[in-house]
């Protein structure tokens, strides 16, 4: 019988040991919990879904960066 995990947040899905289900949920995060810092791929699957920035480093070498203009030329 399959159970439903849907109503588990992360964190109580790495208590009960589903990594399964927990690594499906966080394959692209976009959102991390502002109580223990797992990332999420949507705000529901967190009890304090935050915004997840991105690395200074990913934006240096975008198209638009001054330091991919210069590398490139």
């Amino acid at each position: 019988m399959a159970e439903n995990y849907d109503p588990l947040k992360m964190c109580e899905l790495r208590a009960k040991g589903l990594m399964e289900e927990f690594d499906s949920r966080s394959s692209d995060p976009s959102v991390v919990c502002g109580k223990c810092g797992i990332k999420a791929n949507l705000p529901e699957h967190l009890h304090n879904p935050r915004p997840l920035m991105k690395k200074k480093l990913d934006n240096f070498w975008s198209p638009n960066s001054i330091y991919f203009r210069s590398f490139s030329s």
